[in-house]
């Protein structure tokens, strides 16, 4: 003979509604997700092999070339003030546009200027013969046409500007090297 062990509990029918009550689903442990890494991996370094490889470091780090551009450039107006009686006669002819010149050196620094055909020496004379040339043309707005040589830095062609702008001129245009007046 044969003895089982006692169970604890009757089995229960799936039928019984009782059973389907008391039993729970609960999930299992969730499946593991294969996420191939190594291909990924492999594409990356082969795009960054690539790109070292291929770069075309520039000869000077630090030269810039800058070409400025042959637009009207937006400068704000200079100041104005009371307006002061002139006893002068203002001549119809004056014309509005003026031509500025910037030629460069080796190095890109200002080396000469020139107002029309005029060497001017420095950039205080250059914003004093632009004031006195802007209140000779009296309600006329002043024109300013700069045409810079392509060696100038940055900093030199903005200081030309800033002075044309402090002058009084009412617009400043950059015209490219070979332009003619």
């Amino acid at each position: 003979m044969s003895v089982s062990p006692p169970l604890d509990t009757p089995p229960m029918a799936d039928d019984d509604p009782e059973s389907r009550r008391t039993k729970r689903f609960r999930p299992g442990p969730p499946d593991d997700v294969y996420f191939p890494v190594a291909p990924m991996l492999d594409m990356a370094f082969q795009l960054l092999a690539f790109f070292i490889l291929t770069f075309r470091p520039p000869t000077a780090e630090t030269h810039v070339d800058l070409h400025l551009p042959a637009t009207p450039a937006a400068l704000p107006s200079a100041p104005r003030g009371m307006a002061r009686p002139t006893s002068r006669a203002v001549d119809v002819d004056l014309e509005n546009d003026v031509l500025v010149r910037a030629e460069a050196d080796d190095l890109g620094d200002l080396k000469t200027l020139r107002l029309g055909e005029a060497v001017v020496p420095d950039l205080d004379q250059l914003g004093r013969r632009l004031r006195r040339y802007a209140e000779l043309l009296g309600n006329r707005p002043l024109r300013v046409r700069l045409i810079a040589d392509d060696r100038l830095l940055y900093e030199p062609a903005a200081r030309i500007i800033a002075v044309c702008s402090a002058s009084g001129v009412a617009a400043v245009r950059l015209a490219p090297t070979g332009a003619a007046p």
